[in-house]
């Protein structure tokens, strides 16, 4: 399972900070959802087509997403068949295709121990910090962000915009209704079509048997590492001049990249395993964005 973590982070990281309206709770890492149970089915369209169903229980304590997809690259036909699960300590991404998958510690989890860490006021210059940054450039891109833009399927829809992304989510969260992008010549669109707020199996939020779940330590002290040096920045009072400044590659890295990143360090040749592989990046940095 690829996945690029520091751009991951960086995107998480940002969301959260730009879909808390007002850091009104006492963490702003705290998010609940407006319902205690949902359902939300989406319709994926453009380079990849297929179906994604986003489960969640407790106010968004646990979160599971099952997407598949079908693509072609060069004139071959690849199905893709995931599943991500989101509990308070941990975040898996299994592929179901391979058999595989990845555990890594959540983010949020060391975002909110960063913050409950801080001084009454380090907290509020943390949301001081956080109110100026409703339009910014992050990594060379722009981010801007417009509360209740859209009403979508009956909830409220906050708009955020950044390097050809469109992203609609439900006020004050990181839940995506709407989401189109534009990246490396690819269009993707992922649209919300219904949501049920009954009540959710339990199953859906357990990884599957006979699935290979491996767990890298490092890149959790990473995780950790990153969020203390974002409220780090966040804490001072250039902070929102500090993370304008930041491109991801050099705020959010690791020491040691990932085994199976080694390798593309030189660009290589854009054959089809290659392709596919670009695409499978921009497609994880694209639902990175929505916190999914």
């Amino acid at each position: 399972m690829k996945i690029k973590l520091g751009l991951f982070l960086h995107l998480l990281i940002v969301s959260f900070i730009l879909h808390t309206p007002a850091f009104a709770a006492d963490n702003p890492w705290e998010q609940k959802l407006p319902f205690k149970n949902a359902t939300i089915e989406y319709e994926v369209t453009g380079s990849a087509n297929g179906s994604e169903t986003f489960y969640t229980t407790q106010y968004g304590q646990l979160q599971a997403t099952y997407r598949k997809t079908t693509q072609k690259v060069m004139f071959v036909t690849m199905n893709t068949d995931e599943i991500e699960i989101i509990t308070p300590d941990w975040v898996y991404n299994i592929d179901m295709t391979e058999k595989t998958g990845t555990k890594t510690a959540n983010p949020v989890k060391f975002m909110m121990e960063e913050y409950n860490n801080l001084s009454s006021k380090e907290k509020k210059m943390v949301r001081k910090n956080a109110e100026e940054m409703g339009t910014f450039v992050s990594g060379g891109a722009q981010v801007q962000f417009q509360q209740n833009a859209e009403k979508i399927l009956g909830y409220n829809c906050d708009l955020t915009t950044m390097s050809g992304s469109t992203v609609y989510l439900i006020h004050g969260t990181a839940v995506p209704l709407k989401s189109e992008t534009n990246m490396m010549g690819m269009n993707f669109s992922s649209t919300a079509t219904s949501i049920k707020t009954g009540s959710v199996s339990m199953d859906v939020f357990t990884p599957p048997k006979g699935i290979e779940i491996i767990h890298d330590p490092q890149a959790d002290e990473a995780v950790r590492s990153m969020a203390k040096s974002t409220l780090d920045m966040m804490k001072s009072p250039d902070g929102a001049s500090q993370m304008q400044m930041q491109p991801p590659s050099e705020t959010y890295s690791t020491t040691t990249p990932p085994a199976d990143q080694i390798d593309r360090q030189t660009p290589p040749a854009q054959d089809e395993g290659n392709m596919q592989e670009n695409i499978n990046n921009a497609m994880d940095a694209f639902k990175g964005l929505f916190g999914k």
